[in-house]
């Protein structure tokens, strides 16, 4: 053992460990970025060797060998990656001398070591059950010992392992090995903070890549690759770039954290944004548009990666010696194995058209296309002047169009012939606009997917309605999708409404319709089409602002969505485009109650427009349905009292209560309210009735709380939803007048605990009842029972704070929007603020988008009166901003406006 150089060698290894430091990027220390990456990683493996070969005189020279694998075997380490080594022996006896001499000192200096004794009699019969003894052959630099032993061992694997027969074998082993890594990390390249490492499109595909090629070409080098004709120039290049930018990153990433650490994370982001130079940055952190520049251009890098992988697979994986059926399908056309492909790859240069044919005809026949003509097609929509002479193609115009706008399904990914068509570059081929969006990110928590993946979702989405798979989620909808007239138009519509996404500039929406202008003249659609798919484009935004920040039952808002809107059919249209939109942002974003938002603003404006916006008798036929409903219930002995209750409980309660809740909710509500009032005979002042009572959101459970109304008891209502752990995810508060001429509240709220969701409401419901009673009788004041939560966040892009107030956007109320990052006790926190400046709150509509909430309040005075233009709207703004902790004491703003967007969740709270 050589433990007299592990003091010398801790030494050296703090000073390389500094060496290498200097040679990043750090804040108030910039360098050259070129070598920040992989020429890093082959400067730090160099040095380690260079560091450790005292130890590797130490290996005896027969019997056993010391071998590098891994990153370490091919040359190039992150700053703080393992040094993989296989100490390949005779007998296993003689393992324990190289222990001893290399590995105990390494330890010792703090080095992390990846280690494996493999013995050379069993080497290749353990490398058929493990898939890593496998590919570390592939891998295998010698370093000390036996070389003999070395040399044998790779031959051997060459011959058995990595020969013709076996390679089917091994592939099938490489591609199991990533189809269950990625589903451990996500399974999408467009992760928000993604492993760089391990997910899809990482550091490990790029190893998989390598080793795929290494076995078929004997080179997993890309300058390799291209000498033999794996790779053409061009795919070479875009994968040493690729490569480049996650060997940056992960390097940043381990040096930060002194450790290994692969993720991407908000926090990190941040920072990487500004030593990558993708922002100036402010205090060492990047803005948005920084971090989004970065991250659009890992998912490129990322995706290049992926493709790449896929691509290699395909190319060397041994043709089969059985012969392949093969059919002509005419027009050029060909199924070839099962596939879809040409006759000949010529054809593909000298008619364009026949891409798109060969694609209608796997759609037509349900078959994929042949993985060869796939990778051609790739190739080819990467040069500029093929993709100019396809677009200038008019039959290929025409098949693209009719190709994105189907409603079928056929064997390619997720079924989707549009989705096909943007992972062989087609998308951005045909519209060249599309790709400033390929990659793009909003840096938050709702917008989960990038832009052009979230585009072709939605048409997807689109024709998923049209079809009637939908009609469980979505039954408005998926009826209206049936009947729309101009298919075409619409899906484009869809597919270009966040084409104008480029990074700053002006709005989108502005931007996108005059883009599409001129894409969809391109595309000969008819002039009454551009200017329809354009207004759509212009408008699709609105219809959910109005769904989430307006009062749904105000005719005002209805009317304001018909001025939008080119008559029914386009309200339709732009129907269909918001939930489409909404439900593809991000896994979570359409929830039931908001998809009843939008279905209620359809509606209500279809009546504007088709002249039936006073329709008399609903309100009568609801209470009918509800009476009717409650006489069909088994009898009981209180059951003449119970009905004469709900028919004056019904006749008190607004209408838009009446028409909004489910039969059963409202008896339930009511036995509550029934309940308060006989508590109230013997007692004066009840105490609050609080109940679960059947959801109509299956994501929550609904409480129903039924108290006397007074100023700030929302604020009181919050406060304890809050100290019992209970987000609030939907509400709906109204007031009735009682007989003795005072105001009871049934207010209703859809809530989740925090920990346990929906099991963990009625749990919590006896401190909740507690906690109200104590509000009410005045023996405990709403802020001491809001505490902040112990646990730490998890970090997340910062939500800059904004309070709107809206004189207009109401006849009777004003409109105040407040946009803040989402925290426990904040809906206590607004509300009590409203009730301290002197607000009653008549609608508020509690939205929230990932880790942002916006907020909307229709408030008035205590009078009725709204409020009064000046200094008294400067005052409540100032006091909201203070509340939510968007300003200090003295009411000076943190931070600056937040940008618009698509808004997700909504509650509806009126009084």
């Amino acid at each position: 053992m050589t433990a007299p150089l592990a003091p010398d060698l801790k030494t050296r290894i703090a000073e390389l460990r500094r060496d290498v430091l200097e040679r990043l990027p750090a804040p108030g220390h910039p360098v050259e970025i070129s070598g920040a990456g992989l020429a890093l990683g082959r400067y730090l493996a160099k040095a380690y060797d260079d560091l450790l070969r005292p130890l590797f005189a130490a290996v005896p020279e027969s019997g056993v060998a010391l071998a590098a694998v891994g990153g370490y075997g091919r040359g190039a380490l992150a700053v703080r990656s393992d040094l993989d080594v296989r100490i390949v022996v005779k007998e296993a006896a003689h393992a324990e001398r190289v222990v001893d001499a290399v590995l105990y000192p390494l330890w010792d200096a703090t080095i992390s070591i990846g280690h494996q004794v493999v013995l050379l009699s069993d080497a290749l019969d353990t490398a058929r059950e493990d898939l890593a003894t496998a590919t570390s052959f592939l891998d295998f630099r010698h370093l000390a010992g036996d070389l003999g032993m070395s040399e044998e061992l790779i031959w051997r694997a060459s011959g058995s392992l990595f020969s013709t027969n076996e390679l089917v074998s091994f592939y099938a082993r490489l591609s199991d090995e990533i189809a269950k890594r990625h589903e451990r990390y996500g399974d999408s390249v467009y992760l928000l903070e993604p492993d760089v490492k391990n997910g899809a499109g990482g550091l490990r595909d790029l190893d998989m890549f390598r080793w795929a090629a290494s076995a078929r070409y004997g080179t997993g080098e890309l300058d390799g690759l291209v000498r033999v004709g794996a790779l053409v120039p061009r795919e070479a290049q875009e994968l040493e770039a690729a490569q480049e930018m996650l060997w940056r990153i992960r390097n940043l990433l381990h040096a930060h954290a002194g450790r290994r650490s692969d993720r991407l994370t908000f926090d990190q982001q941040e920072i990487i944004a500004v030593l990558l130079g993708y922002d100036e940055g402010v205090d060492g952190t990047a803005s948005s548009e920084g971090i989004e520049r970065l991250m659009s251009a890992y998912y490129r890098s990322a995706r290049v990666v992926s493709r790449g992988v896929t691509m290699i697979l395909t190319r060397a994986a041994p043709a089969e010696r059985k012969r392949p059926k093969d059919e002509d399908l005419g027009n050029g056309l060909r199924a070839f194995d099962g596939a879809v492909s040409v006759r000949e790859l010529d054809s593909l240069r000298d008619d364009p058209a026949i891409i798109f044919r060969a694609i209608a005809a796997a759609l037509d026949r349900k078959k994929p296309l042949l993985p060869f003509l796939r990778d051609r097609i790739m190739s080819l929509t990467s040069d500029p002047d093929f993709c100019a002479r396809l677009r200038a193609e008019p039959a290929a115009r025409k098949l693209f169009v009719d190709l994105v706008s189907t409603r079928r399904e056929g064997q390619f990914a997720r079924g989707s012939a549009l989705r096909e068509i943007h992972d062989l570059g087609l998308l951005t081929a045909m519209i060249p606009e599309f790709l400033p969006v390929v990659g793009r990110v909003h840096h938050d928590l709702y917008h989960v997917y990038t832009v052009d993946v979230h585009s072709v979702a939605a048409v997807d989405r689109l024709a998923a309605l049209a079809r009637g798979d939908l009609v469980t989620q979505h039954p408005l909808a998926a009826r209206l999708a049936a009947e729309v007239s101009r298919p075409h138009m619409l899906a484009f519509a869809t597919l270009l409404h966040d084409v104008g996404k480029a990074i700053g500039g002006k709005d989108h929406s502005i931007r996108g319709a005059e883009m599409a202008r001129d894409i969809l003249a391109r595309l000969d659609f008819r002039e009454s089409e551009v200017d329809e798919a354009c207004h759509l484009i212009f408008e699709h935004l609105n219809m959910y602002r109005l769904a989430t920040r307006r009062d749904v039952d105000d005719p005002a808002t209805a009317a304001e969505m018909a001025l939008a809107v080119k008559g029914r059919e386009g309200l339709r249209d732009l129907f269909l485009l918001t939930v489409v939109d909404v439900s593809t942002t991000s896994p979570t974003s359409m929830t039931s109650w908001k998809a009843h938002m939008l279905d209620e603003l359809y509606l209500a404006t279809d009546r504007a427009l088709s002249g039936e916006a006073g329709e008399e008798g609903l309100r009568t036929a609801a209470v009918q349905a509800i009476l009717d409903y409650a006489r069909a219930k088994p009898a009981s002995p209180d059951g003449d009292e119970k009905l004469r209750f709900l028919e004056a409980y019904l006749a008190s309660m607004p209408e838009r209560y009446v028409l909004s809740g489910s039969e059963e909710a409202i008896l339930a509500h009511a036995e509550l309210a029934r309940d308060s009032a006989r508590r109230a005979e013997s007692s004066g002042e009840p105490p609050p009735s609080v109940g679960v009572v059947p959801s109509s959101h299956p994501e929550a459970a609904e409480l129903c709380v039924v108290a006397r109304d007074r100023p700030g008891l929302l604020a009181m209502i919050t406060a304890a939803l809050a100290a019992s752990r209970l987000e609030v995810h939907a509400a709906q508060i109204h007031s009735r007048k009682l007989d003795d001429g005072s105001v009871e509240a049934v207010d209703l709220f859809w809530v989740r605990d925090r920990t346990e969701g929906v099991s963990g409401v009625a749990r919590a419901l006896p401190k909740l009842t507690r906690d109200l009673t104590a509000l009410l009788d005045g023996s405990v004041a709403p802020a001491s029972l809001v505490r902040a939560q112990s646990a730490r966040a998890r970090p997340a892009p910062p939500v800059k704070t904004r309070v709107l107030v809206d004189h207009r956007a109401s006849p009777h109320h004003t409109v105040i929007e407040v946009t803040t990052q989402d925290r426990p006790g904040l809906l206590f926190a607004m509300s009590s603020a409203l009730y301290e400046v002197g607000l009653s709150i008549a609608v508020a509509k509690i939205n929230t988008e990932g880790a942002r909430v916006a907020d909307v309040f229709y408030v008035s005075e205590r009078d009725g009166s709204k409020l009064a233009v000046g200094p008294r709207t400067a005052e409540v703004e100032a006091r909201l901003l203070i509340s939510v902790g968007g300003a200090d004491a003295d009411g000076r703003p943190k931070g600056d406006t937040q940008s618009d967007g698509p808004m997700a969740g909504q509650s509806v709270i009126t009084r």
